[in-house]
């Protein structure tokens, strides 16, 4: 079978190919030469190609029997989203599914994000959503249109919190659970939303069974962990945790720091969604290194730690059944063989 991966060099398309090579024939497709540099070194066949233009699919994708959109354009300069990638993204949807292979499988990553209010409380539920969220429920609706136009098998997989072994924010946990004692603030038994790459690889796999359902379904591990889950298996053997939920925050002498951040992040949406993109990049930008400032600062005066994915309510379904335990899967699994260049 060969399965072409859109937006390969991504963080998680990168971990997906490593992952992936010994059970398909894996065809990494990415839009410049500078971004198959890192795969290309690892023996990857990269194809250097935009999938947004009707050529380059219409060569590229004719053969291909499974499709991973893993890609999500946004403003070279802004990094936000304009209406230029909006057309892009949109394009790559309709390209990979018209012009693949007619028995074609499809499989687009969308994210835990497009539940907006329903996941995060600190949403508004009374304003439009933000732009992200917006943007992402938005292209799952083109990709499932475009599936059924095309008659097409397609999934749209709502992904957790993503963690591996190449992603950014497997490194901040490690770095911050390598201390003797920490503070959390989050209930240990809560669930974490949290999808590891090898999960989310398996629910590749399970999305070739004939028998699964095209739809959009949620992915995190299976089953659902918990923060205390997540953290024992980042933290070092040492290190001592102590949970304090988030009720009792009150006493952090940061905690009106937090208050004012949520209620930006719900009250600036309305004032967000009608500002030119640029600015509303800032704003994220802005609160985005508030956010980390505060965390940074709480582990240095009070070795204690928060995340705004604390307090997310556990993911909606409908879940991809028949998923494998992703603690096996992580248990059967050796890292040194898929990633060499980790040693």
């Amino acid at each position: 079978m060969k399965l072409g991966l859109i937006g390969a060099n991504g963080n998680v398309g990168a971990e997906l190919c490593f992952l992936l090579k010994n059970d398909v024939e894996l065809i990494p497709i990415i839009r410049n030469r500078l971004g198959s540099v890192f795969l290309k070194h690892h023996g990857f066949p990269c194809i250097i190609a935009d999938i947004a233009q009707k050529k380059d699919a219409e060569k590229y994708l004719s053969d291909i029997n499974t499709v991973v959109i893993s890609s999500y354009a946004t403003d070279p300069f802004s990094g936000s989203q304009t209406q230029s990638s909006q057309k892009i993204n949109e394009q790559i949807i309709k390209n990979s599914v018209k012009f693949s292979d007619k028995d074609a499988t499809i499989i687009y990553f969308s994210t835990i994000r497009a539940f907006s209010h329903k996941i995060d409380p600190n949403t508004s539920h009374f304003w439009t959503r933000p732009g992200y969220d917006k943007e992402k429920k938005h292209l799952e609706r083109v990709f499932m249109a475009e599936c059924r136009k095309n008659k097409k098998r397609g999934f749209a997989l709502r992904l957790g919190h993503v963690f591996g072994y190449i992603q950014p924010r497997t490194e901040e946990f490690k770095k911050i659970f390598s201390k003797k004692r920490i503070s959390v603030r989050v209930s240990s038994d809560k669930k974490s939303n949290v999808v590891h790459v090898i999960a989310i690889k398996d629910a590749i796999m399970r999305c070739l069974d004939p028998k699964m359902k095209p739809n959009v379904y949620s992915v995190v591990n299976n089953p659902q962990w918990t923060w205390e889950d997540v953290f024992n298996y980042y933290k070092k053997s040492e290190t001592i945790i102590e949970y304090k939920s988030l009720q009792t925050s009150t006493s952090n002498p940061n905690s009106f720091f937090w208050k004012l951040l949520k209620s930006n992040k719900k009250y600036l949406s309305p004032i967000r969604y009608y500002l030119p993109s640029k600015f509303d990049a800032e704003i994220e930008k802005k609160l985005s290194i508030k956010k980390m400032m505060q965390a940074i600062s709480s582990l240095k005066n009070e070795e204690t730690f928060y995340s705004s994915e604390f307090s997310y309510n556990p993911i909606p379904g409908p879940f991809l059944h028949g998923l494998n335990n992703t603690k096996e899967l992580l248990k059967n699994y050796n890292s040194e063989q898929h990633f060499p260049f980790l040693l």
